[in-house]
């Protein structure tokens, strides 16, 4: 079989000697992988690469792509979709990568059932193979709401290419757009395609956007910002139905409260769903998404799964860190992989190899940057009124820059951060919450960031400003941020 890859287009090409497949059973395609998106695809090359091609008892690696485009990222779509980037540079891996590691690329074509008995899988296209180990990497798929009329012609989601190249045709006709949906990729789709010259409202059903990752200052600022971009937003707006003509065409949008909101396309920014079909129809154990354990093995042997697809102890994962935590993890399950040995340890205390390194959740941080519009979140910002009491805040603020931090504190620990305009030291904050840090020795210093608070010897609590604000509940002390600038510059 030989294969290319051409990604320098938007198209994948794969051609195969159609003699070799065609008898259809490889008797060991190795450890195969159902999904080429980010998971999946960094997966195959992390495991590639810690092979050695001199090994005999090297496992072969296929890498099964339902879209024509593999191991392209993501997350890349919203520049591509505002004309900042090119689609083939999205790609996380070049396609001689693929082929000098060793690794067999079937793209286009999808798994239409899997034996886990007899550990077959079948493609669609007839082909049949044996497997090894199957990596489950089957991502997840935009959420739609169903409204009523959802089907129309011009309703649409952002998640592939098919989606940024209809969306981007509506954008350069000057149309007006609607996005159901204030999150991160709303925010972002809205703004892209305001900035290629559609007329666009993010329409939001709670009283501001993002209102899970940032408190209110800090969406205020955001949301003046998309103003001023030409975003208008409908906040505490509830969708009734959508709105078509006579030809079946989206032409605006019901409210709950009466009004109407005239559209030419409506893009649904709503979530994503785990794709589970595949692997319940194959009996694997599947409640919201693929169960796993801390390895990242599902309820069947020599089956394991990872990305947005997999659940563990009742979480899913839709963020980069997470997954790729995940993969690092597999890695060292499968690199020395055999094909008569497995370690399944969902429902039984099995003992485990030394090397094999447990996937372990940890507190999520969200970094939103649209051109030049940066916003930050981790850990806990919303309180109920009885843990408020509790809790203690440091916020700082330039207004002339629109700049924004607010820390929150507990028991002398970092529990949360937002940070709006300069989110620089959001990893700093970030780890300090996950390594449950007691900040004490540079509580003084730790809202002017990571550069700070080396310098315990600075004490800033006395120096009187009137433009930087430090809020410790309800107290208010003030403090000269230059003043505080030269004391530092004279330290250093």
């Amino acid at each position: 079989m030989s294969l290319s890859i051409s990604q320098a287009a938007t198209t994948v090409d794969i051609h195969t000697n159609n003699h070799a497949l065609a008898s259809g059973h490889q008797k060991n395609a190795g450890i195969v992988i159902i999904g080429a998106g980010m998971a999946g695809s960094r997966f195959a090359i992390e495991l590639a690469r810690t092979q050695s091609n001199d090994d005999k008892s090297r496992l072969p690696i296929t890498l099964i792509s339902k879209e024509p485009h593999v191991g392209y990222n993501r997350i890349m779509l919203s520049p591509v979709l505002a004309g900042d980037t090119a689609f083939e540079d999205t790609y996380l891996y070049d396609n001689s990568e693929y082929e000098q590691l060793g690794i067999t690329v079937l793209a286009g074509v999808a798994v239409e059932t899997i034996d886990t008995k007899c550990q077959c899988i079948e493609l669609d296209d007839g082909q049949t193979f044996n497997y090894a180990k199957l990596v489950m990497a089957t991502g997840s798929t935009a959420r739609v709401i169903p409204f009523p009329n959802h089907t129309a012609k011009g309703v649409h989601v952002f998640r592939d290419l098919a989606d940024v190249t209809a969306l981007m045709d509506y954008a350069r006709q000057g149309k007006t757009g609607l996005v159901i949906g204030g999150g991160v990729l709303g925010l972002e789709a809205a703004c892209a395609l305001a900035a290629q010259g559609a007329s666009m409202t993010v329409i939001h059903m709670d009283g501001y956007v993002l209102n899970r990752q940032l408190d209110l200052p800090a969406a205020e600022l955001l949301q003046a910002e998309l103003s001023r971009r030409g975003v208008d937003l409908a906040v505490s707006a509830h969708t009734e139905a959508i709105e078509m003509n006579d030809a079946g065409e989206v032409c605006g949008l019901s409210l709950k409260d009466g009004h109407t909101l005239a559209a030419d396309f409506i893009v649904m920014a709503v979530g994503v769903i785990p794709n589970t079909a595949l692997a319940k129809q194959s009996g694997l154990e599947v409640n919201r998404g693929i169960v796993v354990d801390n390895f990242m093995h599902t309820s069947c042997p020599n089956v394991y799964a990872i990305g947005e697809c997999i659940e563990r102890e009742g979480e899913l994962f839709g963020m980069v860190a997470p997954v790729n935590q995940q993969v690092d993890t597999l890695v060292t399950v499968l690199k020395d992989a055999l094909i008569e040995n497995d370690i399944n340890v969902i429902d039984s205390k099995a003992t485990v190899p030394d090397h094999w390194v447990p996937f372990v959740s940890k507190p999520l941080s969200l970094k939103l940057k649209v051109s030049g519009m940066s916003a930050f979140s981790a850990g806990q910002i919303a309180f109920d009124d009885e843990a408020a009491d509790t809790v203690e805040t440091l916020v700082y603020r330039q207004p002339a820059l629109n700049h924004y931090h607010c820390l929150y504190l507990k028991e002398n620990k970092l529990i949360g951060a937002v940070l709006y305009g300069d989110t620089s030291d959001g990893s700093f904050y970030s780890q300090l919450i996950i390594d449950n840090v007691d900040i004490t020795p540079i509580k003084d210093t730790l809202i002017f960031g990571e550069a700070y608070c080396h310098l315990d010897e600075i004490t800033l609590n006395n120096s009187p400003t009137t433009e930087v604000d430090v809020e410790f509940n309800d107290t208010e002390k003030n403090i000269n941020h230059h003043k505080v600038a030269e004391l530092l510059e004279d330290a250093l």
